[in-house]
């Protein structure tokens, strides 16, 4: 039997990898690969299953009968972690079973993070999953997404700054593509880092990557949407067009922020622009109440309507968009439940709303969130009319 040291060398050499790139996956250094290969030291046994996963074998070594008192006493052996303790003639034997959370436990519980904003447990919990399998570049992915979304407050930015979340991300992401050969994942990085060279200033890159990416005509939802027929392709053509009119939405909306175009535009083209990416959503949706996932986006819109408003100096006005703000963030928390549902407008009657498949980058309710948006100087304006002070209580009662 090969010695532990001999086996990690004879599995690197094999497939062609480092000491730098093993230590970095494992979060060690390379030195200490180099003294496991040459027999100077041994790996700790909890590395044991980390390395067997780096290189997609069941095992490193059998799982010896007399190992050093230095080891700890979880192993990893066929799959399975065990617990073991020595008897008192100084053989090995199992006592209990480890780790049952593996796999779709582990992938249900992200998802669930996912959909309540949980971001910072998802970061713990990737890492945990990225310990037992640090070759996993889906999982890579998963650290990934909430290590960049990890901003939705103030204080949750100050904290990704000090611990360099984002920087971690792009670390990920570039080993992602330097070894994996998995097109949708590597597509997934390629977005992650494009946002993340742009936030760190490094617009070169961010741009370079950005151009390598198929035009959008090029992309599967279009392919498919021209290859599938009959109801698949009603189906796919229905999410395509979902999809764009959302994008296109957003992208009237992103157009008057101050950083583009806003600077140029009046309140009321403002208002007029907003507005108008309402009606998109409003033409392929149907009813307030039908608009499923969408309602916060229309809550946000009717927000930003609302303040627009009110720096125009109609609180009229103000007022109707922030009682449209509330029935839509009312109907986003009603439909946030856990069961699949169905659109029901004429263009969209084959497209469902998953809440666990759809994510968020904070916690908490829309109706909160729309309460905390009110706290905002720009309604004092309204602070002393009784529609806003009933709104508020509503509001409140919910929480």
């Amino acid at each position: 039997m090969l010695k532990i040291g001999d086996k990690i060398k004879s599995l690197r050499k094999a497939q062609d990898i480092t000491q730098e790139k093993l230590a970095a996956y494992l979060n060690i250094s390379y030195q200490a690969v180099s003294k496991w290969e040459n027999g100077t030291a041994l790996p700790d046994i909890t590395l044991v299953p980390q390395i067997a996963n780096f290189f997609g074998v069941s095992e490193i070594v059998e799982t010896p009968r007399n190992f050093p008192v230095s080891w700890r006493d979880i192993v990893y052996n066929d799959g399975m972690y065990y617990r073991f303790t020595k008897d008192e003639t100084n053989k090995v034997i199992i006592t209990e079973k480890c780790d049952t959370l593996v796999g779709k436990e582990y992938e249900k519980i992200y998802s669930e993070n996912n959909r309540l904003g949980k971001m910072f447990d998802n970061i713990v919990l990737s890492r945990e999953v990225l310990t037992k399998y640090p070759r996993n570049y889906q999982w890579m992915l998963n650290l990934s997404y909430p290590l960049i979304q990890y901003n939705d407050t103030e204080e949750h930015n100050k904290y990704s700054s000090e611990h360099g979340f984002v920087e971690e991300a792009i670390s990920i992401c570039e080993r992602i593509l330097e070894d994996c050969t998995i097109d949708s994942i590597r597509h997934s990085a390629i977005q992650i880092l494009c946002y993340s060279y742009r936030d760190v200033g490094k617009e070169d890159l961010a741009l370079k990557l950005a151009n390598e990416m198929p035009d959008m005509f090029l992309c599967k939802e279009h392919l498919l949407s021209h290859i599938y027929t009959g109801e698949e392709q009603i189906e796919q053509c229905q999410r395509l067009l979902l999809s764009m009119v959302d994008s296109s939405s957003g992208i009237i909306c992103m157009l008057t922020s101050d950083g583009l175009m806003g600077k140029e535009l009046s309140v009321l083209q403002k208002i007029e622009l907003i507005e108008t990416a309402n009606i998109l959503y409003k033409l392929i949706l149907g009813k307030d109440d039908d608009s499923l996932f969408f309602n916060c986006r229309l809550c946000g819109n009717y927000s930003l309507l609302a303040e627009l408003w009110c720096q125009n100096g109609s609180a009229e006005k103000a007022m109707e968009n922030l009682l449209l703000a509330e029935i839509a963030a009312t109907n986003y928390d009603a439909c946030n439940a856990l069961t699949i549902q169905k659109y029901k407008s004429t263009l969209l009657n084959r497209c469902t709303f998953d809440p666990k498949a759809t994510g968020k980058n904070w916690e908490g309710t829309e109706t909160g969130a729309l309460l905390d948006t009110l706290q905002r100087s720009v309604f004092d304006c309204l602070r002393e009319s009784d529609d806003f002070q009933q709104l508020i209580i509503r509001l409140n009662s919910i929480q």
